[in-house]
Order: C-alpha cells, then structure tokens, then sequence
C-alpha cells in the first residue's frame, strides 16, 4: 500500500506543481510574443492564433506532468500530479484549461476481437455488452461494433456487414478492421449521436493492452469487469460495490491489480475467475484536453499521447 504523503512530500509535490504553473506562464507569453508577430490578418485572425498558442502551452504543461509523474511510475491514480483537477490559469487576457485522463481507465473496443481477426474475444465482448446494458444502450451494439471489426461478411444477429451500409443514403463499406479513432464508431450501425455521446466517456481504441487501470476507472467500467461468468459463477459487481472499490482505493490505491480481492472476498474470487486478465494498474495512453482562450476566442486541442518513458509520443491531435 502506498504510504500517505508525508509534510515533506507534500512540499515536494507543491514545488513540482508550481515549478510546472512557472513553465505554463513561461511558454504563454512566449507564444504571445511570436503569435503577435507572426500574425497578419485582423483582430480575429490574431486573437485565434494566440488562443491556439496558449492552448499549445496548455498541452506542453501537461507533457512535463507526465514526465514528472513517470519518475515514479509503478502504477497510476486519480491523486497524481497529472490526473488532479487543475483551475483554470488566468493569464490577465489569455486563460488556459487543462484536462488529463488515462485511456486505460476505459474499456478498449480495438480488443474486442481477437488478433486473427476471425473471431470476437467473449470475455472482453461480454464486458463491452454489460456496459451498454449499464448505460441503457441496446447491447445488439456490440455485435455491430464487432462486425464492423471481424475480417468476414457474415453478419451477426443484430450486427451489420458490408451489404447494411452500402444500401444508406451515402453507402461506404464495413471497415472489417481495427477502429483508427473513437470517433469511427459513429459509423457503426446503431450508433447516433446520442449514443455515441453517451459511451464515449467510457470508450478507448489507444490503451496498449486493453486492460482497465482500476485505479482510476469509473463506476460503470468497474461495474462491466464482473460480465463473462459461467453457468456456475453467481453475483455481479453492482454500483454500490463499484463505489465501495473506488472508496477503498482513495486511501489504498492498488499496487497490483489482484490487491483488489482486499476490497471484498467476493471480489477476491471475482478477480481470480473472471478478471484477473483484464485489470492492471497502469496508464500508457493519456487523453489531453487543452482549451485556450485569449480576448473571447477559444481555440482547444484534443490529444492522445503514448507515454515511453519519460518521452510522449501523440497518436491523436485535432484542433477545434
């Protein structure tokens, strides 16, 4: 178990967190100073790219929390230096808002079919069915969403191949491959913006081995790990359960993923029959979101970085 800060860890902590406020106002009046050069268009031209710029910075912080955090990086909680709630930093006419979240802490639908890709995998497939049930979502989805995967053209009940999305109004075939992005599923059968919206929080294609952090899943993830039992194995994991595993870990967060049998002897047996291949205790993937704003104009980065030792590299980057 993790001991509790000590006074002298919690300068520590304050230091780093100031350290990284210093480098965020540092690189904002930077990117001022070359942003009020570079632009040549009027006011609004102007103002968006230095709102760009500040949201750049926003980004470049939260790379240096990631690498700080790497230091010590035998697994990874909602009480660390990049995963804690950062105000808004007003900069006088410029703002920055930051917000990191680890991919692992969501259930990726990339491994929802095994690597042959000729068949789903039912384990993590009876998972992903359980959280669209929990979100009140039809789970025929899931078999979509593994059509939309598998390398064939036969259509599972409640699925769609090729032939379902040729006949809409602007036809394109099943992909019958891994999703590039989140947002792909948008094509999937049966997803409409309400649905994806409704999923997208708890939904990931970059988490390297597609194992849940349950250190900082949510509720309705944690809720899903107990799908995939047999005839013989009773009980689920409920949402008062789930609240009890993200009580117990604020205090002692999970060293390994089977110290999560301590919460309960039910989870205990739960974890050594149906989880014990889904859970870890560590991010790779970190979701960056950084909105700037500077004189009314917002301009916000959406990111996805792979995190190799102290070195981030993006896999996703669009700017809104």
């Amino acid at each position: 178990m993790r001991a509790r800060w000590a006074v002298g860890d919690k300068g520590v902590v304050l230091l780093i967190t100031l350290m990284i406020l210093v480098l965020i106002v540092t690189l904002v009046w930077e990117v001022f100073r070359v942003g009020a050069r570079a632009a040549q268009t009027g006011a609004f031209g102007r103002d968006s790219i230095r709102a760009g710029l500040v949201a750049e910075a926003g980004i470049a912080a939260a790379r240096v929390a990631l690498r700080v955090d790497w230091e010590d990086n035998r697994y990874d909680t909602l009480d660390e230096i990049w995963s804690r709630p950062v105000p808004p930093i007003d900069l006088g006419e410029g703002t920055i808002h930051i917000v990191v979240e680890d991919e692992e802490r969501k259930i990726n639908i990339n491994k929802l079919i095994l690597d042959n890709g000729n068949a789903p995998d039912k384990e993590r497939l009876a998972v992903f069915r359980r959280l669209l049930e929990i979100l009140e979502i039809d789970p025929s989805l899931a078999d979509a969403v593994v059509d939309w995967l598998d390398n064939d053209e036969e259509p599972r009940v409640g699925g769609a191949e090729s032939a379902f999305y040729l006949s809409r109004k602007f036809p394109y075939k099943a992909k019958n491959d891994l999703f590039d992005t989140v947002e792909e599923l948008r094509l999937v059968r049966g997803v409409t913006p309400e649905v994806f919206e409704r999923i997208r929080p708890f939904i990931t294609i970059y988490s390297s081995e597609g194992k849940v952090n349950i250190n900082t899943a949510p509720v309705p993830v944690l809720m899903a790990l107990s799908a995939g039992q047999g005839e013989g194995d009773a009980g689920e994991i409920t949402e008062a359960l789930a609240n009890e595993i993200v009580e117990y870990r604020k205090d002692a967060p999970f060293q390994t993923a089977k110290e999560i049998g301590n919460v309960s002897p039910f989870i205990s047996d739960l974890y050594k029959t149906v989880m014990k291949d889904l859970l870890e205790v560590q991010g790779t993937a970190f979701h960056v979101r950084s909105t700037g704003e500077f004189a009314g104009t917002v301009r916000v980065i959406d990111s996805v970085g792979i995190r190799a030792g102290k070195a981030i590299h993006w896999r996703y980057w669009r700017v809104e």
